[in-house]
């Protein structure tokens, strides 16, 4: 997966997802836009998913997964000084 750096054009890989891997969970998990873009380097099978699919196969681990939030956003902030608000400021 890929993200702008500083708001910028310039793209930086964060992440290789290999055979059994997954990304784009975040957005899933917090309902907002995807952090990242994701480029295939080979040949690969995806599966795409939308929230209530994502939801349903995860049941229980939702509430895990979100209280994980805060584990992303201090990598976020690790590799580009900015979190991009992944939790509601209200909550």
């Amino acid at each position: 997966t890929k993200t702008n750096k500083d708001g910028g054009n310039q793209e930086v890989e964060i992440a290789r997802c290999h055979k059994g891997q997954y990304f784009g969970e975040l957005a899933l998990v917090t309902n907002k836009p995807r952090a990242a873009s994701a480029y295939a380097v080979g040949d690969v099978k995806c599966l795409v998913m939308d929230v209530q699919a994502f939801e349903r196969l995860l049941g229980p681990c939702m509430d895990i997964m979100k209280r994980n939030i805060s584990h992303y956003e201090e990598q976020l902030v690790k590799m580009f000084g900015s979190s991009m608000d992944l939790i509601d400021p209200g909550q």
